[in-house]
């Protein structure tokens, strides 16, 4: 157990703050609310992005082999580039779809089009 609160909760707490303390005084600020949406984010990234990157190299040592994440992520793109990869394949659109989706969750998650995927039944 930590002693101490993670960078994402202290993240969270300035998120607040600024929220409902900040914002407000300053008229709804555009680059205040810019200032938010990017610690938001960057809390996001602190709590999701190991896993996601995770579940992107298990997915590409099954489509490709043994790797680290980057070389894997470039043999795969090189891949895409000279046919190699189809994205007609269900393996590798199966896997391009749920890389986007790991990044939308972290980047833009009330994007409505990701919203709607989160929520479909096909997605289970």
């Amino acid at each position: 157990m930590k002693a101490y609160p993670t960078s994402a909760v202290m993240l969270d707490g300035v998120v607040q703050y600024l929220r409902s303390e900040a914002l407000p005084a300053t008229g709804g600020d555009f680059n205040m609310r810019v200032s938010i949406n990017i610690l938001e984010l960057v809390a996001r990234e602190l709590r999701q992005q190991d896993d996601a990157e995770a579940r992107e190299h298990q997915r590409l040592v099954s489509l490709i082999g043994e790797g680290e994440l980057e070389a894997l992520r470039d043999a795969f793109c090189g891949g895409i580039a000279d046919g190699s990869f189809d994205v007609a394949d269900p393996k590798v659109a199966q896997h391009l779809r749920l890389t986007a989706m790991d990044r939308l969750a972290i980047d833009q998650p009330r994007y409505s089009a990701y919203r709607r995927a989160v929520e479909s039944p096909a997605n289970e």
